[in-house]
């Protein structure tokens, strides 16, 4: 496919039923990307998308009623052998949000298919 219309992306999924304040939704979000960037570190697409190669970084920030929700995209993302963390917070043990490795655009329409913007 073209670079353009179907470039690299991120995806950023956090629940919406925790009554968190934003900074802390953010910094779940960052703990999630962070941790995809090292643990994608050897990956040739995730090289490709975080040092820029195709422009400016894509990312879209999703939303999930809740953790069964979080949990059913995480299945969805594993039989379509997409990789993704998910992160969970500690000590409590909250799965809080999940990011996937960088990937075209095109691989995560049918998983992403239903889920909306945060």
């Amino acid at each position: 496919g073209d670079k353009r219309t179907d470039p690299l992306v991120v995806y950023v999924v956090l629940r919406k039923d925790l009554d968190w304040p934003v900074g802390a939704l953010i910094n779940q979000a960052c703990h999630a990307c962070s941790a995809v960037a090292w643990e994608a570190r050897a990956d040739e697409r995730a090289a490709e998308y975080l040092s820029e190669a195709e422009g400016q970084m894509v990312k879209f920030t999703m939303g999930v009623k809740g953790d069964a929700e979080l949990s059913k995209l995480a299945g969805k993302l594993d039989g379509a052998g997409l990789p993704y963390k998910l992160w969970v917070e500690q000590p409590e043990n909250i799965p809080v949000c999940l990011a996937t490795w960088p990937r075209r655009k095109s691989e995560f329409k049918k998983v992403m298919k239903g889920v909306s913007r945060f």
